[in-house]
């Protein structure tokens, strides 16, 4: 059986030498090269927002993985990002010390106080902010 040849691209090596004649682009892939790329989830997020890197594949799956997604979540975390920003845009937090009404046990509209992060001082009477810091003997402990 006769074989058809195989058309063959350019190879590697001519697409780099293509692409080191531009200096802006030489540039670019020298800071590439010399920083290292995150390999934690939230370095890996951290520098995707910042846009100091642009996520491969590879590691959108990795993301999707290590936050437990199903498989079936194929968006990327620009587009969940941006899912999150226009749900907290159609439903901010009250502002702490500001009034929220809500159903009490029984169905009855009832008028509290927020807490700190938007907690119930309701819910959490005794949360207040930096409750769970822990002390200077407790940091001490830590080291």
């Amino acid at each position: 059986m006769p074989s058809t040849p195989r058309k063959r691209g350019p190879s590697p090596g001519a697409a780099q030498t293509q692409t080191s004649t531009d200096p802006a682009l030489a540039a670019q892939a020298a800071e590439a090269a010399s920083t290292p790329r995150p390999r934690d989830a939230q370095g890996l997020k951290r520098a995707a927002r910042a846009g100091t890197i642009e996520l491969t594949a590879i590691e959108e799956q990795f993301l999707r993985d290590e936050a437990g997604f199903a498989e079936s979540e194929k968006r990327s975390l620009a587009q969940r990002d941006e899912a999150a920003a226009k749900i907290a845009a159609r439903h901010p937090l009250p502002a702490p010390g500001s009034r929220i009404e809500r159903a009490d046990e029984h169905g009855q509209p009832r008028q509290e106080e927020v807490g700190p992060a938007g907690l119930s001082l309701v819910a959490f009477p005794n949360q207040r902010e930096g409750d769970l810091a822990p002390t200077p003997e407790e940091r001490a402990k830590l080291g």
